[in-house]
């Protein structure tokens, strides 16, 4: 009997040991993918691209919030003499950080300076689209103007020869602070070139124009700011969609005493319309600029899946009825429309080798339909 009271408690042992050191469930939490997750947006690392000139072309960049953010879509930024930020009255008003003095105006026509650009159709419902154009002077942009693509730059200097006579808007920028940039857009500026001034490509990243925001500063009151004298509009220098610009830009408008600031220049490259939405609303909440949105792609730059077509498509006929809905968003660039896409997904491609739209091209440059 003593010995069969031992077996049974032996045995009790045993099962209670079995459920204490057993394996885990399980979850997102124990396999660590939750903090994978949040890392992707916040983890980044620089993406090599091949360029036809390394000085002129964007990388695409890894991605962008996690956060989400209200937005107001009537409101518009006017004219104030302080860092804008979240409100958009049309009154003069203070805010963090109080110590600026820069201005940001909006509107098609207005602003101060000299007389303004006619932008014709340029941030009207319908007409938002813009080519950001790596070809040259290649005479397939024909094949992308219509009456929905307006803009047109080439993160640099160079008006392709037949973009007047195709009827585009041109928009040149001072891509970076190296000396041959400045003197390249110093050579290049007159009144007429083009319509707006697209100010620094990325400074945000060590692999691009990589500047701190008061040596930027610095250089757009020397070289961009004096050139509204000859009826530029200006744009903020284009940040990247690293976190990282947020902060970045809001120390340039602090450093940018006395700076005009007509619209906020900015990148996107991650997956999925709901991030992107997230993101310009944003960017738009901080600095209550209306935006250009001189690249984006739905790319994944994170070390996950990439998107579908079909996923393509969808993100791209949500994103186009947004653009025209949202009265704060003036223009939104493709990056697709070259022969080479340098390391963004393939499916996001707008142009043949041919030079003629693919079908995804067809849909963007006639605003999605």
């Amino acid at each position: 009997m003593a010995s069969k009271l031992l077996n049974l408690v032996a045995l009790s042992s045993l099962a209670i040991m079995a459920c204490t050191f057993g394996a885990a469930p399980t979850t997102a939490l124990s396999t660590g993918h939750l903090h994978n997750h949040l890392n992707r947006q916040v983890s980044h690392a620089p993406i090599a691209k091949k360029r036809r000139d390394q000085s002129k072309r964007c990388k695409a960049r890894p991605s962008t919030t996690s956060s989400s953010h209200s937005s107001t879509p009537s409101a518009k930024a006017q004219a104030v003499t302080s860092t804008p930020a979240k409100q958009t009255s049309a009154t003069t008003h203070t805010s963090a950080p109080p110590a600026s003095t820069s201005k940001a105006s909006s509107g098609n026509n207005g602003g101060s300076g000299g007389s303004s650009p006619d932008l014709g159709a340029f941030g009207k419902p319908g007409s938002k689209i813009c080519a950001a154009w790596g070809n040259g002077n290649d005479p397939s942009l024909a094949n992308f103007k219509t009456s929905h693509v307006v803009g047109l730059y080439d993160w640099g200097v160079d008006k392709p020869t037949n973009a007047d006579k195709l009827g585009f808007q041109y928009w040149p920028m001072l891509w970076g602070g190296s000396q041959d940039k400045i003197n390249a857009f110093e050579a290049a500026i007159k009144p007429g070139l083009g319509t707006i001034l697209l100010g620094f490509n990325e400074p945000n990243e060590q692999g691009q124009s990589n500047m701190d925001p008061q040596t930027a500063a610095q250089l757009w009151k020397q070289h961009i700011e004096p050139k509204r004298s000859m009826g530029y509009k200006t744009c903020s220098p284009a940040m990247s969609s690293r976190p990282n610009g947020f902060d970045w830009m809001t120390e340039f408008m602090k450093a940018c005493d006395g700076c005009t600031v007509d619209y906020q220049c900015v990148h996107w490259y991650d997956i999925g319309f709901d991030t992107l939405k997230t993101y310009l609303e944003k960017y738009h909440d901080l600095l209550g600029l209306p935006i250009i949105l001189t690249e984006f792609a739905d790319q994944n730059f994170n070390g996950g899946g990439q998107a579908s077509m079909d996923d393509i498509w969808s993100f791209m006929g949500q994103a186009i009825k947004f653009f025209d809905e949202t009265d704060w968003i003036m223009a939104a660039c493709p990056f697709g429309i070259m022969h080479d896409l340098q390391g963004v997904n393939t499916l996001n491609l707008l142009q043949k080798s041919d030079g003629t739209p693919t079908d995804l091209g067809y849909f963007v440059i006639n605003d999605g339909q």
